[in-house]
């Protein structure tokens, strides 16, 4: 198999006027194409800041990653922003909806800075609103519709430009079971047909055992 990601971290540092906090101090992961890793491990870890420096939001560390067979930290801006919107898809919690468009813009959103004469196939619109439920909202704005929906969105914006690999955080966690299930049988329909490499941080044990493999991580001290 052929890694997608080779990262390796000698640390993370936030700072701020009273305290400095070290994270992911000597972290290193490797992960195949196609693999489905659950990414778990207790609050203030760095389960989220593993997620914005593997999707390329985050520079400030000090280590090497590799990403694609690139090095990352030597991406243009304009190179790493291509990459997010065609290569990466973000289910994040913070992840910000357009207010002033509808549903159906807002997931489509991506489209539009697609490259002209990119041959990259989107995933199909209208089997993706289907599958998770949310035909009835795609007029609706943001700000018309419940958490629940919202996140169901935001997963449908992250899949609709078919990305090799999809990084989510938490994305079943304001979901009630029957749109939890929906979520995450999409999401490994498109790791089995189209070897979709996925890193999902969870709290929820049940997501994360349906994962290939499992990563704990921990403060170091």
């Amino acid at each position: 198999m052929t890694n997608i990601i080779e990262l390796a971290i000698q640390e993370k540092v936030y700072k701020n006027k009273r305290a400095r906090l070290s994270i992911l101090n000597n972290f290193n992961l490797e992960v195949n194409t196609g693999e489905m890793i659950a990414v778990v491990g207790k609050s203030g870890v760095g389960k989220s800041t593993l997620l914005n420096i593997l999707g390329l939001l985050d520079r400030n560390y000090n280590g090497s990653y590799k990403l694609f067979g690139a090095d990352a930290n030597k991406l243009s801006l304009s190179q790493s922003a291509k990459w997010r919107n065609q290569k990466i898809g973000f289910v994040l919690q913070e992840s910000a909806l357009i207010n002033s468009l509808s549903i159906e813009d807002n997931i489509k959103l991506p489209l539009l800075y697609k490259s002209p004469g990119d041959s990259q196939r989107s995933t199909d619109f209208e089997n993706i609103v289907s599958t998770i439920g949310i035909e009835h909202i795609l007029k609706k704005k943001p700000l018309e519709c419940s958490g629940g929906e919202k996140s169901r969105v935001v997963f449908a914006r992250a899949i609709i430009m078919n990305p090799q690999l999809i990084l989510c955080d938490e994305p079943t966690a304001s979901l009630d079971g029957e749109n939890k299930e929906r979520i995450i049988s999409l999401l490994f329909k498109m790791n089995q047909e189209f070897n979709t490499t996925i890193i999902t941080v969870t709290h929820d044990q049940e997501v994360a055992d349906r994962h290939k493999r499992i990563i704990l991580l921990e403060r170091r001290m």
